[in-house]
């Protein structure tokens, strides 16, 4: 009974938000604002960055609250904005050296603890070793993508060939990756850093 009339308040809660009550958008982000951050957190391992996300997050929510169906949960709603910026961000941050080292400096701080057999800092050295070790045209085509940040379409036309070709090469070699480097890390650390490759 608890459940249901919690549900019947949340609806209304989501309908006063729709209807553009900034009554209704402050006890949304009330409610939210610590689980989205606890989230983005855990995969940003950036207090910053994860600010910035949330911030986000919310601006999204209040802009499209017209959009916003009632009748669907909304938890499930603005969790999945929240994930989807923070893959964003990663994807985005992947092609910024600056933004990448400190990434690697947080996970090693928070996991420095917890690895005994190998440090955080020789992941991007076992990488590096994976990469080296693809076949020619794959190893190109990671690095004109991972490192020097060109587009499908730009690689295509360089190495004349066709941007599907492109992506089945980078597919292959992040599967690659991701295979190779399963071994040394648990799931949650190989996540975050298949988001860097």
């Amino acid at each position: 009974m608890d459940q249901t009339r919690g549900q019947i308040a949340n609806s209304k809660l989501v309908r006063s938000l729709k209807a553009g009550n900034p009554l209704a958008f402050r006890e949304v982000y009330n409610l939210f604002e610590k689980k989205l951050y606890v989230f983005a957190f855990s995969i940003t391992k950036s207090s910053y960055i994860s600010e910035e996300i949330i911030q986000e997050v919310f601006i999204r929510i209040w802009e499209r609250r017209e959009l916003i169906d009632p009748n669907r949960s909304f938890d499930s709603y603005i969790f999945t904005i929240t994930r989807n910026l923070v893959y964003n961000y990663l994807r985005d941050a992947s092609r910024r050296e600056d933004i990448r080292n400190e990434f690697w400096f947080n996970i090693k701080e928070q996991h420095q603890h917890f690895e005994t057999d190998l440090i955080l800092s020789e992941y991007q050295e076992i990488v590096e070793a994976i990469i080296d070790n693809l076949p020619g045209q794959k190893r190109l085509i990671y690095q004109l993508s991972r490192q020097e940040g060109k587009s499908n379409s730009e690689i295509a036309e360089m190495l004349e060939i066709s941007p599907k070709t492109v992506r089945n090469h980078l597919w292959h070699t992040m599967k690659t990756i991701r295979s190779q480097l399963q071994p040394y890390i648990n799931d949650t650390v190989l996540l975050m850093i298949i988001f860097f490759l």
